[in-house]
């Protein structure tokens, strides 16, 4: 093994990114026809990759998660935040290489722009067959559809709350999980009088 070759991150690489965006566009075609805006497709993305900040790991939709290959204690979610700000800046970068490609559509909704999956865009999707394209699909089928009656500003709210590291059952929970709780204070020493 090589020491001094980096490790890439598949988020790293374009192709990989596009691919599952088209799986999350298709999800959001299932619950809304006309499309998402880029805000919400930047919360969709990364939250359907990392499904266990949205989904309660003990209930159905947690177990349906497990099976499909997510872990809630992965270490990664303590890093939410800064992994969240870094994907987001790529999105509209990456919608547009989907809308050169043929492979999503823009749409005038309400005065803004809203994004969808074209024909060609679901038919390629629909030869996806890694394992990950079935495990994503089934993570963006259940946050798409827990998030998208939120407004903009409940969804920019509530993933904030999602974000901090210190919240009950955020990153930070799922790191303790792994980790345990660290070193307990000793208890007070009797006093001497």
């Amino acid at each position: 093994m090589e020491a001094h070759r980096p490790v890439m991150m598949p988020e790293d690489e374009v192709t990989f990114r596009l691919a599952q965006l088209l799986l999350l566009l298709d999800a959001v075609a299932g619950q809304d026809t006309k499309g998402a805006s880029l805000e919400r497709i930047g919360y969709y993305d990364f939250l359907s990759a990392n499904p266990f900040l949205v989904v309660d790991s003990d209930g159905r939709e947690g177990n349906m998660l497990r099976l499909a290959g997510f872990d809630p204690r992965v270490l990664s979610y303590a890093s939410s935040s800064q992994r969240f700000t870094s994907r987001r800046e790529r999105i509209q970068h990456d919608l547009g290489l989907l809308v050169a490609y043929g492979c999503c559509e823009v749409h005038n909704r309400n005065g803004a722009f809203a994004y969808s999956i074209s024909n060609h865009g679901r038919e390629l999707g629909a030869r996806f067959t890694a394992t990950y394209a079935a495990s994503f699909t089934t993570a963006a089928s259940i946050v798409v559809r827990r998030l998208r009656k939120l407004s903009d500003k409940a969804l920019r709210e509530q993933t904030a709350r999602w974000l901090r590291p210190d919240g009950e059952g955020g990153p930070g929970a799922a790191l303790l999980s792994v980790l345990g709780p660290g070193p307990q204070a000793p208890d007070m020493l009797p006093s001497e009088g």
